[in-house]
């Protein structure tokens, strides 16, 4: 009785293990590599501080240059820039976007500004600044922040995505793992394809409506969000579906282990995706939650800017992961098949010798 025990207390072992294991390894010190960040304004000026900054910053930070302002908020406000720094600011460019509240600043603040845009990452944010800060106090100056895309009222801690990511998530792999325990090879695969198809909508549904209509910490089109959440739940779901073709009972170990403890420090929604080891860096743009936490993102703050190709990486894993279960069925099918004619084919038996 110890053996069948100790078997079935291997996978809730072997859950804790990975979640602790991958969690702690990819989020304990988060450290930044290449994250970046600009200078804006005349080269002779910007040029030797991007000088010093690569100097002081090594491989942590890529430091670029613009000479415009304008271009530096565009890089900002557009992701492609975590913050932008302007030394020598006009009254138009210090009245851009709100007062950031990421850092303490005098009533009347003078000098610098930096230009961030929480909503991006508010994780980001300090991190993004901390080379800045540095170089205003240095100078004796204070540095004014401006943030460009400022987070909701009703999310001030930057999580409502990641959560909503999450939730979608899980019901994409779990859905899946219920069907394939519970029913097995009573279901069909159209069968279960449909199941996951309607459930999916009734997943993104109720999950939009309590953290949106209910709670007000997901906002934005709601078409989008659902959308967004129904190819979640179907992505993870093919997966998951393909996953346990092979792995039996044992499904969601590996579905919780891709989709949730790799996938959410890979996603980039709980810690910038820049801070991560390079292992979980690689797999930032292959994972679905990249693709969940990114549109629902874009959709909040960045009117739906670029999350075509969120939902074409979605669509992509659900389309695929189907394919290969269908070759999977049919390959598993055929051998079946020949093995049971192998099986009904009458044996042979020698023709006695006839004695003399």
């Amino acid at each position: 009785m110890t053996r069948p025990i100790a078997r079935v207390l291997l996978f809730p072992l072997a859950m804790a293990a990975l979640l602790v294991g991958i969690y702690t390894a990819a989020m304990h010190a988060p450290t930044p590599h290449h994250l970046k960040i600009t200078v804006a304004g005349p080269s002779a000026q910007t040029e030797p501080l991007a000088a010093s900054l690569r100097g002081a910053l090594g491989d942590a930070y890529d430091v670029s240059t613009v000479t415009s302002t304008e271009q530096a908020r565009q890089l900002v406000a557009h992701r492609a820039v975590a913050a932008a720094y302007v030394p020598t600011p006009t009254p138009g460019d210090r009245s851009a976007g709100t007062a950031g509240t990421a850092f303490a600043q005098p009533q009347q603040p003078d000098g610098p500004v930096l230009y961030i845009a929480s909503a991006a990452g508010a994780a980001q944010v300090n991190l993004a600044a901390l080379p800045f800060q540095n170089a205003a106090v240095q100078q004796h100056q204070f540095l004014q922040v401006r943030d460009l895309v400022p987070l909701s009222a009703h999310d001030t801690s930057d999580t409502s995505t990641m959560y909503a990511a999450i939730s979608l998530t899980l019901a994409g792999y779990l859905s899946a793992v219920m069907l394939s325990t519970v029913f097995g090879t009573a279901l069909t695969l159209r069968r279960t394809v449909a199941t996951l198809a309607a459930f999916g909508a009734v997943a993104a549904v109720a999950v939009w409506f309590i953290s949106g209509p209910l709670l007000g910490a997901v906002h934005g089109f709601a078409p989008a969000i659902l959308v967004t959440g129904w190819l979640t739940v179907m992505a993870v779901g093919m997966a998951t579906l393909f996953l346990s073709r092979f792995c039996g009972r044992m499904t969601a170990l590996p579905a919780v282990g891709i989709f949730m403890f790799l996938g959410m420090p890979a996603s980039g929604a709980a810690l910038p995706i820049a801070t991560m080891p390079a292992p979980i860096r690689t797999l930032h743009d292959l994972l679905p939650m990249t693709s969940t936490s990114g549109s629902l993102r874009q959709i909040m703050y960045f009117a739906g800017d670029g999350i075509s190709r969120y939902w074409l990486a979605l669509t992509l894993w659900a389309v695929t992961c189907l394919a290969l279960t269908l070759m999977y069925d049919a390959v598993k099918a055929r051998r079946t098949a020949h093995r049971n004619n192998t099986d009904t084919l009458p044996r042979q038996t020698a023709e006695p010798i006839p004695s003399r």
